[in-house]
């Protein structure tokens, strides 16, 4: 059985609940899935630009699987960029 994490990041302007596949996801919040009961939600979650997945693997190494980049990433990215133009 392998588990994953995902969260669900809210389009601007959209609802910040969504439900698929018998889940429930609220903007930001992470939700406990395993290939057992959700192996075909994981497997959609994956390709879905809204949705951060991040998948254990069978020995418990993780690997993360993301989605369009959170405010976070993207402001280490602009400061990045803004330090090197800097330089």
């Amino acid at each position: 059985m392998r588990k994953a994490k995902a969260t669900y990041n809210a389009p601007e302007g959209d609802n910040k609940v969504v439900e698929m596949g018998g889940v429930t996801f609220f903007h930001g919040q992470e939700v406990e899935l395993n290939s057992d009961d959700h192996g075909h939600l994981i497997g959609k979650l994956e390709n879905n630009p809204h949705f951060d997945i991040e998948i254990g693997d069978d020995d418990g190494v993780k690997k993360p699987k993301r989605g369009r980049p959170s405010n976070a990433e993207k402001a280490a990215e602009a400061a990045k960029q803004a330090e090197a133009a800097a330089d």
